[in-house]
């Protein structure tokens, strides 16, 4: 009761962790995106500014352009003219000519009794335009108030305060700005007044000041900068929502991963233990097949390899990487060890003794090579069994051979009691071959990466010759693993020096029984190709 209590215990805070995590992880995304989402919309809305701000722009040049300056001032046909063009514009509130600074008739107001004096312009533009900015205008309805004036020559033009007032929005300001680049100055021709300076407006990028956000864009044809702004806290409160949406789901994603971690532990936990129990008690679940190893040229199987298959309690194949890993990890691996060499040595004892020429290669991990129970293992079975300790090769992964002194003197103890050593899977690890030399091995077993490029155009094609000649100049045997096509095959046999190889081209692993009678077929059929 103890043990289920406290596996489901496990369950049960993993997948509490996975939730909390998944809800950090989904408000963390959330606040991305939707800040993200908010400097978009700030810029969208920045250029939207900007081009009505470039339409007004536009319009006050076209009355500057088609003005008839030929004409006398204030005159009754000038003032005809500036009030077809006031009321044909939609941005252009009045239009008045001026001269030295005073102002003497407008469309709307006609002749001034007494000229109105204009005062210091708040911006001169690098063409020579004035910009007066909320002071008090005298031209057409604005009367006593404020508003902004644009003069070229001897005309000005006040723009409608309505310009821009199809452009508030909820939570967000703007502010228009005209420009001086040259004299590094600027005034405010429209929207909020935000604490932002010149360096600000000019920059045409988004920043973070203060708990704002600011976006400033520039136009490309006038002296206008538009910045738009919004409280970071105002896109939280209005996205609150958003936010929750996003933890919930990313809670319950990570709920789900969460449970999914959990039961994927328990479930290789339970795994682990069916293992050890399936070994410990020589369970029918686990089996142990041999793939022939045969020689490229002759067609003559040379040996086999021992392979050990496990299936669990539901009937499912487990996979050998994934159960050998567990047994490493949880260890138990030299009983796995123990239980192939035991399996082996007594499946095919009886061919060994008829055939010494016969190899059986069998797979230890790297633990097993500074365990002393390995060679009694061995002694024990192989007299057991009444066969010759050459006729057992034991194979390593290159990995195994990470700590260098250890195998070494592993490898030479194995060898002087007469086995055989290889390192299997070379080529996908960090062994060289004068590495392998310093080893002393009997042979390297090639990766089947390298034997599928045969035939191909892969970078790595060339890599496999050059092992090849290398290891026969080294003297070591090669045995390639791998090979599945007939190419493949007629390219080892055409090599000119001995290799060995295994693969599904000659034969897929096989039960002892069908091992025997693949070895009675001196020739196979296929090899006659």
């Amino acid at each position: 009761m103890s043990k289920w209590i406290r596996a489901h215990t496990v369950v049960c805070y993993i997948t509490l962790l996975g939730s909390l995590l998944g809800t950090a992880i989904g408000f963390w995304l959330g606040h991305v995106m939707l800040l993200h989402a908010a400097k978009s919309n700030l810029s969208t809305y920045a250029q939207e500014v900007m081009r009505n701000a470039d339409d007004i722009a536009d319009e006050i040049n076209s009355v500057f352009a088609q003005y008839p300056h030929i004409l006398a001032p204030c005159s009754n046909q000038d003032l005809a003219i500036m009030q077809v063009q006031t009321f044909r514009s939609r941005r252009v509130k009045d239009i008045g000519r001026t001269h030295d600074g005073k102002l003497y008739c407008s469309a709307f107001l006609g002749r001034l009794p007494q000229p109105f004096e204009e005062g210091t312009p708040s911006l001169v533009l690098m063409g020579g335009a004035k910009v007066y900015t909320n002071v008090r205008v005298a031209l057409a309805a604005a009367g006593d108030g404020r508003g902004t004036v644009v003069e070229a020559g001897d005309v000005d033009v006040l723009l409608n305060s309505t310009s821009f007032g199809n452009w508030e929005r909820p939570h967000v300001n703007y502010m228009v700005e005209a420009t001086n680049r040259e004299t590094r100055q600027m005034t405010q021709i429209a929207g909020s007044t935000l604490p932002v300076g010149l360096q600000t407006v000019l920059s045409g990028r988004s920043q973070n000041i203060r708990g704002s956000m600011y976006r400033s864009v520039c136009s490309n044809t006038h002296p206008v900068c538009v910045v738009t702004t919004e409280l970071v806290a105002d896109v939280w409160r209005s996205t609150r929502p958003t936010q929750i949406g996003c933890s919930a789901m990313g809670g319950f994603a990570g709920l789900s991963l969460g449970l999914v971690i959990a039961l994927f532990l328990r479930r290789t936990r339970s795994l682990s233990r069916q293992l050890l129990i399936a070994v410990r008690s020589n369970s029918p679940s686990l089996s142990v097949l041999y793939q022939p190893i045969l020689d490229v040229r002759t067609g003559q199987c040379l040996g086999a390899e021992a392979l050990l298959r496990w299936t669990d309690q539901t009937g499912a194949s487990i996979p050998p990487d994934l159960f050998i890993s567990m047994a490493e990890e949880t260890g138990f691996i030299h009983e796995i060890t123990s239980f192939v060499i035991l399996r082996a040595t007594r499946d095919l004892g009886e061919l060994l003794r008829m055939r010494e020429d016969f190899t059986l290669s069998i797979n230890i991990a790297a633990s097993d090579m500074g365990d002393e129970r390995l060679f009694d293992l061995l002694r024990v079975n192989v007299t057991l069994a009444g066969i010759h300790p050459s006729q057992i090769a034991l194979e390593l992964t290159e990995r195994s051979t990470a700590d260098l002194g250890l195998v070494r003197a592993a490898i030479q103890s194995l060898r002087a009691k007469g086995y055989k050593v290889h390192i299997d899977d070379f080529g996908i690890g960090f062994s060289s071959l004068s590495y392998i030399d310093q080893l002393n091995v009997n042979a390297i077993k090639i990766d089947r990466a390298f034997s599928r490029t045969i035939g191909t155009d892969a970078m790595i094609a060339p890599i496999l010759g050059q092992m090849l000649e290398m290891a026969n100049s080294l003297g070591v045997d090669v045995v390639v693993e791998g090979v599945e096509t007939v190419t493949q095959r007629d390219y080892l046999a055409g090599k000119g020096t001995p290799l060995q190889a295994q693969g599904w081209y000659f034969s897929r692993p096989l039960s002892v029984d069908a091992l025997r009678l693949y070895i009675a077929q001196t020739t196979p059929p296929k090899l006659l190709n």
